[in-house]
């Protein structure tokens, strides 16, 4: 039996403000900065859906640095 992963996906200005965070959407840049990939980046950008601790990562990330 399969585990179904819980995914999700961000809303357009939710995703502009954490770009607006970001120095340099890199590779290097949004692993620095958030702790997730670019491709899971690019995903959110398009509003696609990823997993949904990558989401709660980039939110206790985006928390804890604009603090």
């Amino acid at each position: 039996m399969s585990r179904q992963l819980k995914m999700g996906t961000i809303s357009p200005e939710e995703f502009l403000q954490f770009r607006r965070h970001i120095p340099a959407v890199t590779k290097q840049g949004v692993m620095d900065t958030y702790r997730i990939s670019q491709h899971s980046w690019y995903k959110l950008r398009d509003g696609k859906p990823v997993k949904q601790d990558v989401i709660d990562r980039l939110r206790a990330r985006y928390a804890a640095t604009s603090a």
